[in-house]
Formats: C-alpha cells, structure tokens, sequence
C-alpha cells in the first residue's frame, strides 16, 4: 500500500530535518512525505533543497497544528492509501512505520480498525490494545477513513484536535489501536517545566498561550463529546501546577476554559506565538 507522511512544522528547521531524516530513514519508508509549513520566518524552505524529493507546502499564515494536519491530510489521503502522521520535532525507532503498517493490515482482518500509533514511553502491553485516542505524531490513518470521517477542526487551532478527531473517528465506528512494536526515539518536552508534587513529578506549558490553548480547547472537546468526568479531572489538575505557574498564565488558563465552555475558537489574539515561539505536538498522550 502507499503512505504519504505529513509533517506540519513552524520556525523548527533543525529539528524538522532531523524528523524527516528519520522517517526516511525508516525500514519501511513512506513513498512521498509533505512538509506544511505554517508561515515560518526561519530558513523551512530550504528542506525542498535539503530533501529534495520532499513535497513543500507554505501556507499564507500560521493556521496551528490544527490548520497544518487540516492542509496535509486533505493532500496526503487524495494521494496514497495510508497517512502517517507526525510533528516536526519526533524521532522513531527505525522500524516503527514498518510496524505500524503491519500492525494495520494484521488488525483490518479482524476488527473494523481505523487508525494505529506508537507506543509511548511507558506503555508495557505486549499486544495492540485498543485506545480512546491518540497523538496526531506517531500515527497511521487510512486515506479511506480520513475521508469518511473528514478533516481536524481547524478552529482549534493549537493542542486536543487531535484528541477530537480520533474520537470523532471512534463515533463513527472506527477503531485506533497502540502497536507495542512501533516505538518513539524522541519526544520534544522542552517547552514544559518540570517540577516535583509531594515527590512525583509533574509538566506544565511554560508559556501563557499554550495553557490557553490547552484549557481552551480540551474543554471544549471533552464537552462535546459529554466527557465530565475529565472535565473536573482537568480542574483539579490546573490547582495542582497553579503552585508553579506565573500569574499570566494561570489566568491564560482560566481564559481558556472559560472560552472552552462558550465555545469560542479560532486564533485569540490576547495569545499569539511570536516568532521565537515554537510549536510543538499535542499535550495528550
């Protein structure tokens, strides 16, 4: 079957090329892998000369990672069977797409399976388990559910579009899957503190956008798919690092899931990414 990858990325040239590199790398590699580049200020388009036989994609403003999985799976399922996802900043074991594919095709006989992913750091099954949802990074999609199911919410904008698309997928009778085989190298963390609660340790978003973001839209989703449980969980949780947060983005966090429950999306101005500014993944997972 043929995989095209998609790789949103903004102002991360360095690390994009060591993703990309990566994945090309992969004993099974992808056939094409699109790069969509959410308006970056840095040196990102010189990947078309780096890897040439990458396919770049520069959009006319930062959509998010929202946007840029919305551009590149509607490219990636009109141009092969099968769509492996992942941010600009991750690194997988060499076999890992080999895997997953496998994983794919071995589960698709017995189970109406929409979607696999990587295992993360500490999962121990031994066999593929299903799951609620999933990282866009680190997962394979087929071009035919993509379809059916339609594109991420580009409202969003930043962090838990994916968390809704993979319920979404699941609403609609398709199942996701954790392949214990298909493994991470790396995962980018630096954009979150580190800290210690009574003795264990906990991350929280350093900046005050990706908190609002965050609240915002993982309120939202988990309303719209009547999750109140983790509503109150996602409460408790922000009591808990407040200790740790600065005063602007505690009340980031408050905006955010004060917006989450009137359901107002799109790009807040009050919270812009400046150019210094990366964009890493998702906060789930």
């Amino acid at each position: 079957m043929k995989i095209a990858c998609v790789i949103p990325t903004y102002n991360n040239y360095v690390s994009l090329c060591l993703t990309v590199e990566n994945i090309l790398d992969q004993s099974r590699p992808p056939d094409i892998v699109f790069v969509i580049d959410n308006a970056s200020e840095d040196n990102t388009a010189e990947i078309k000369t780096r890897f040439p036989g990458v396919e770049y994609v520069r959009l006319g403003e930062n959509r998010g990672s929202a946007g840029g999985y919305y551009e590149g799976m509607k490219i990636a399922a009109g141009a092969a069977d099968l769509v492996f996802l992942s941010d600009d900043d991750n690194l997988y074991r060499p076999d890992a797409l080999e895997r997953l594919e496998k994983g794919l095709l071995e589960l698709g006989e017995t189970v109406s399976v929409g979607a696999v992913r990587c295992a993360w750091e500490a999962f121990t099954g031994r066999e593929p388990e299903e799951v609620e949802d999933s990282l866009w990074s680190g997962a394979l999609i087929k071009s035919s559910v993509i379809k059916r199911t339609g594109l991420p919410l580009r409202e969003l904008f930043l962090y838990a579009e994916d968390v809704e698309y993979f319920m979404r997928l699941r609403r609609n009778g398709f199942s996701t899957y954790v392949i214990p085989g298909a493994r991470y190298l790396e995962r980018y963390s630096g954009h979150k503190l580190k800290s210690g609660w009574f003795g264990a340790p906990t991350g929280a978003y350093k900046d005050p956008f990706r908190l609002y973001y965050a609240f915002r839209n993982e309120v939202y989703v988990r309303r719209l798919y009547g999750a109140g449980w983790k509503l109150a969980r996602m409460m408790l949780y922000l009591l808990k690092i407040a200790v740790f947060l600065s005063p602007a983005a505690i009340l980031a966090a408050l905006d955010g899931i004060k917006d989450g429950f009137t359901g107002k999306l799109g790009k807040n101005v009050k919270y812009q990414i400046t150019r210094q500014q990366r964009q890493p993944g998702s906060p789930n997972g």
